[in-house]
C-alpha cells in the first residue's frame, strides 16, 4: 500500500514537472520576443498574427495552464466556434479545441497552478 502511494505521488510529481517545463519553455520564448511578465508575454504572442500557428497554439496551451484571467479577452477573440475534426494541425491554424480548453481551464480551479509562481 505504501509503495503504491509513493509511486502515485512520484508519478504526479513527474507529471507536474513535465507540464511546468513546457509552460516555462513557451513563456521564456514569448518573453524573449515580447518582454514582460509570463501571462502578458504569452498574450502578446497569441495576438501576434505574424507568429507561427505552432507558437501561438503553444502559447494558448500555456495560458490555460497559468490560469490568468487577463488572457480571456485574447482567447475569446480567437474562439470562432468552428468545429475542427482531429487530428488537429497546430502548424496550419489556431486549434479551436485548444482555445476552448484554455478558456475552460482559466475559468476553473486547478490544483497545479501553485507551481507557476516561480515563473517571472
Amino acid at each position: 500500500m505504501i509503495i503504491t502511494v509513493l509511486t502515485v505521488l512520484a508519478l504526479y510529481g513527474y507529471g507536474c514537472r513535465l507540464i511546468f517545463n513546457g509552460v516555462e519553455t513557451y513563456t521564456r520564448d514569448a518573453q524573449a520576443t515580447y518582454g514582460g511578465e509570463p501571462a502578458m508575454a504569452l498574450i502578446a504572442l497569441v495576438e501576434d498574427e505574424s507568429a507561427s500557428f505552432e507558437k501561438r497554439n503553444s502559447a494558448i496551451w500555456a495560458l490555460g495552464q497559468l490560469g490568468d484571467k487577463r488572457a480571456l479577452l485574447a482567447l475569446h477573440k480567437l474562439d470562432t466556434g468552428e468545429i475542427q475534426n482531429p487530428p488537429y494541425d497546430s502548424t496550419a491554424y489556431i486549434v479551436q479545441y485548444s482555445v476552448e480548453k484554455a478558456i475552460s481551464q482559466i475559468n476553473r480551479f486547478s490544483i497545479v497552478r501553485w507551481m507557476y509562481r516561480w515563473l517571472d
